[in-house]
């Protein structure tokens, strides 16, 4: 398969459930391999082993992985058999891609979205131990060959530095760093939120440890030299938001919580922080399931 084809097939892979948080497993325990066995579309949350075998039909599946904001997820191939000439192939996808869009979206992620994926097929297992950039990682495949299929070792390690991150719950508190590095990270949280800044400092500490600027927050977030250093708090129906679906944007130093809590009524809230690398970025908030009348004061779109 050529690879403007395959990239194409990959992008256009579309997730059979809406919220793969509210999906949980209806998987089974192989005793024999002593691997879990996972159905066509499954999101797991556990490190273990697991497998899958094609019935057959010729669908596409996927087996949604994800560890907590602090981790990174450690794939391992265990047994693989997937024949290429019957036009089977397994994709790894290093973060998470649903109808089409995906996470981290391709201006937050340091590498290149071909190299975001890596294909397989053949009877051999790939021998290299796979490590994702963040806490999702995301196993496509199409096998048309019924008994065929694949088993995974799923290991859990520390994240040093953690920057994107999918939430597994729909309530709790982050925070989010840029390490004083010129990158963007961002929090998404797979249902409508409540979302409250406790605690901001963006654009403020500069590398040599100085303030610089009036304590509070500031929707002017462009600074001297032209760039922007901001969080974001956004809402829609996808993984990639747009400057649209912004609902608030600040800048500054504070150490409480100075506004009232962002309603986003749409099914993926993100929170997003943009830095230059000149300053020493944190943000740390709070996101709660919001009342009915929290929603209905969201007027953003989605």
């Amino acid at each position: 398969m050529k690879t403007s084809l395959l990239f194409t097939w990959i992008l256009n892979l579309t997730v059979v459930f809406a919220h793969p948080m509210q999906k949980r497993s209806s998987s089974k325990r192989n005793t024999r391999s002593s691997a879990t066995v996972v159905p066509c579309m499954d999101m797991q949350s556990f490190a273990g082993n697991y497998e899958f075998t094609a019935d057959g039909s010729g669908s596409v599946c996927g087996l949604y992985l994800i560890s907590l904001p602090e981790k990174l997820i450690e794939l391992e191939f265990l047994h693989f058999d997937v024949d290429c000439e019957a036009g089977g192939l397994v994709a790894l996808v290093d973060g998470w891609e649903m109808n089409g869009q995906f996470f981290p979206p391709p201006a937050d992620h340091h590498l290149r979205l071909e190299q975001r994926y890596m294909t397989f097929c053949g009877q051999s297992k790939p021998r290299k131990v796979l490590l994702s950039s963040q806490n999702v990682l995301l196993i496509q495949n199409r096998i048309p060959v019924q008994g065929q299929g694949f088993t995974v070792r799923v290991n859990f390690i520390d994240n040093p530095q953690p920057c994107n991150a999918v939430s597994m719950f729909t309530q709790g508190v982050h925070t989010m760093k840029n390490y004083g590095q010129r990158r963007n990270c961002s929090m998404s949280i797979i249902y409508p939120e409540l979302v409250h800044l406790v605690s901001v400092d963006v654009g403020v500490t500069a590398k040599m440890n100085e303030v610089e600027g009036d304590i509070g927050l500031s929707d002017q977030c462009l600074n001297r030299m032209g760039n922007a250093d901001f969080v974001e708090v956004s809402g829609a129906n996808g993984f990639e938001v747009e400057a649209r679906n912004q609902r608030e944007m600040v800048c500054g130093l504070t150490a409480g919580a100075e506004r009232s809590g962002i309603p986003v009524a749409c099914t993926n809230t993100v929170i997003r922080l943009v830095s230059s690398g000149e300053y020493f970025n944190t943000v740390t908030f709070v996101y709660t399931q919001p009342k009915p009348e929290d929603l209905m004061q969201d007027m953003g779109t989605c």
